[in-house]
């Protein structure tokens, strides 16, 4: 994913609040180092563009691989934190989704732009929102991939799979920020079960289920994620005015 697929949310959040988008290193627009990535690297690239910005506290708002940053991130640096929403993501990585991942690994090493969306595709969107949206979705992968970095999207890939020999689970206990967890229903991907372990995990969490929709939520049910990151932050404003 890239800064365009947060523009259902941006496009509302900037009325209320200052956004800040990032590409993580290896994604799109950001640079794509050689070698190793790690999530330690994702966190100080975060807290250095922070600091660079002079926000010295964030609410800080992840989907998938962000959410999973989010958390390392809140575990490091939780004075930077004013609130955590991890939306589809992971502290563990079980068999059926270290499988996938292995398949995704394989389709990015194809560099064939086709053979990878058609690797990930059906995990990624609901049965509904590919009938609906299939024609314009396949056009524009198409033409978006075909300038793509597929060595970059392995390494994130492995980095991900570190979750799976070092889980984050037992960690969580130690997230102290106010914590919003965010399910999609038909995710394929990171289906809820892996939010209700974050959920159980963080102490005071809320967890929430957006019903009719797979993995990439954020499109498919944007209306619905941006009512939960409204009311949200906006309880956790009142809440640090008491």
């Amino acid at each position: 994913m890239s800064t365009e697929s947060w523009s259902f949310q941006s496009t509302v959040l900037s009325r209320r609040y200052r956004v800040i988008l990032h590409d993580c290193r290896g994604q799109w627009r950001s640079s794509k180092p050689p070698g190793e990535y790690t999530f330690s690297s994702h966190v100080e690239d975060l807290r250095a563009l922070l600091e660079h910005l002079e926000a010295e506290r964030a609410h800080i708002i992840g989907t998938s691989y962000g959410g999973e940053i989010a958390m390392f991130f809140a575990l490091k640096y939780p004075e930077m934190v004013r609130s955590l929403s991890i939306i589809a993501s992971v502290s563990e990585i079980r068999r059926p989704l270290s499988l996938l991942t292995d398949r995704w690994i394989a389709a990015a090493e194809t560099r064939d732009p086709v053979k990878f969306i058609l690797g990930w595709i059906n995990d990624v969107y609901s049965d509904r929102f590919l009938e609906e949206h299939w024609s314009m979705l396949w056009r524009r992968l198409t033409s978006v991939y075909r300038s793509f970095d597929f060595d970059a999207a392995v390494r994130l890939l492995r980095c991900f799979k570190t979750l799976e020999r070092e889980p984050l689970t037992p960690k969580l206990g130690g997230i102290r920020a106010p914590t919003m967890v965010v399910a999609a229903e038909l995710d394929r991907v990171k289906p809820p079960l892996y939010s209700r372990i974050i959920s159980e995990g963080i102490p005071g969490s809320e967890l929430h289920i957006v019903h009719g929709s797979g993995h990439a939520v954020i499109i498919e049910r944007h209306e619905a994620v941006n009512t939960l990151l409204l009311g949200f932050l906006e309880k956790c404003r009142l809440q640090e005015r008491r």
